[in-house]
């Protein structure tokens, strides 16, 4: 079952807020410290308090510093970390994308080639933690997908080695813009000052998708950021759980059915007013024969109340090429309409069963491990019926009459 993880951004995010909020969910602290130190030069502790914003119990955490000016870092020692750290290849491959995604905006912002930007507050041993934390941390909490809430804008200012600035640092700035993130506006008791900092932003934008998501939640921890807000809470909430998606929920009905759940179907529709009945029936074989599992019309009226069909056909998602061609070789269409289907399918056998009449084809329908239907091959009674002078509804009943003994 798909593990995924949900950022509620209430007041903002910030690399030590995230780390903040996996702890409070339930990552280890030792373990988790001990992955760290293989990709962090020197020693450091890792310093965890609860503590509250607003009504809302959250964890808090501090990285003591070990080394004072030592630990100003520059793009090239960031690189000589990641490179040479002992991490999976995977975490060094996200960890090597926040930095790039981060590089460029800092140069972005600064008007400067990537690289060249001095760094300030970046330039600490810390952002390599925050960055590093939220990639390890997600990892030993076993999240296949990050989804995340929009950013909340701020109003005011924020300060910085620079100067005063905006709420939204240029680099932040930067980050959203290039990466399409989405933003909440509200007039209603917004953050103050700057509630989202560019390594946040960075790590969101590399890890976390803004799409959708239906989920059953698992444990909800909170990480809290070092301004002492509560107009938001200055939290950041992740909540842990698993997917429940359409795709999940349908698998327990088929299950529970007794069903094959597929997922791999096509729904293709086109909207026809200009063609005869026999060219419809000729479109319709026609797509049967290029492989489609179901084709059927649909009596519609369109603009100006000419009458019209809707065509339907649905096929396997490897068939989608070869039936659409079929669609606009054999009709009159100028574009069909494509949908992705799950269908519940009962499993079909087809059996032989012997008749007064002669032999006949008989397909059985499988609900739960038991046949539930009986149906006799139309092509078989026809034929009879055509050769006997037959009926046909006689022959019918007859192989439903011998076909029944399958219902037992």
């Amino acid at each position: 079952m798909k593990r995924i993880a949900y950022l509620d951004i209430i007041g903002g995010i910030s690399g030590d807020m995230l780390i903040a909020a996996m702890l409070d969910a339930g990552l280890p602290l030792d373990p988790f410290h001990r992955e760290l130190r293989k990709i962090v030069p020197n020693r450091f502790q890792i310093q965890v308090n609860k503590t509250y914003r607003g009504s809302i119990g959250a964890t808090h955490v501090e990285f003591p510093a070990c080394g004072g000016d030592d630990e100003r870092m520059g793009w090239n020692d960031f690189d000589d970390c990641v490179n040479r750290s002992e991490l999976p290849d995977r975490d060094v491959e996200k960890i090597s994308s926040i930095f790039k995604r981060l590089k460029l905006a800092e140069a972005e912002s600064h008007g400067e080639s990537e690289g060249t930007t001095h760094l300030h507050e970046l330039g600490i041993i810390d952002t390599l933690i925050d960055i590093a934390g939220a990639v390890v941390g997600l990892r030993m909490l076993e999240v296949e997908t990050l989804h995340a809430s929009p950013f909340p804008a701020s109003t005011g200012m924020s300060s910085s080695s620079h100067g005063k600035g905006a709420s939204f640092a240029p680099a932040t700035m930067a980050i959203i813009h290039e990466s399409k993130i989405r933003v909440r506006v509200s007039e209603t008791n917004p953050p103050v000052g700057e509630s989202i900092t560019p390594t946040g932003a960075a790590i969101v934008a590399t890890l976390a998708t803004f799409k959708p998501a239906t989920m059953r939640i698992g444990s909800v921890g909170y990480g809290a950021g070092t301004r002492d807000s509560d107009t938001p809470p200055n939290v950041v909430g992740l909540w842990l759980g698993e997917a429940m998606n359409q795709d999940h929920d349908l698998a327990e009905t088929a299950e529970s059915v007794g069903v094959e759940l597929q997922t791999d179907t096509v729904l293709i529709e086109t909207n026809l007013d200009d063609m005869t009945g026999e060219e419809l029936g000729f479109a319709t074989q026609t797509l049967f024969d290029l492989g489609a599992l179901d084709v059927w019309t649909t009596p519609i009226q369109m603009k100006k109340s000419r009458p019209a069909v809707i065509l339907s056909a649905i096929c396997r998602g490897r068939d989608l090429d070869q039936i659409t061609k079929g669609i606009f070789a054999h009709t009159a269409t100028l574009g069909v309409r494509v949908r992705q289907l799950d269908r519940l399918v009962a499993r079909r056998e087809t059996a032989h069963v012997s008749t007064p009449y002669g032999p006949i084809r008989v397909k059985l329908r499988f609900v739960g491990g038991k046949v539930t239907h009986v149906a006799p091959e139309y092509e078989d009674c026809a034929k009879i019926a055509i050769e006997l002078g037959v009926p046909i509804n006689q022959i019918v009943h007859s192989a439903k009459s011998v076909a029944s003994k399958y219902l037992e």
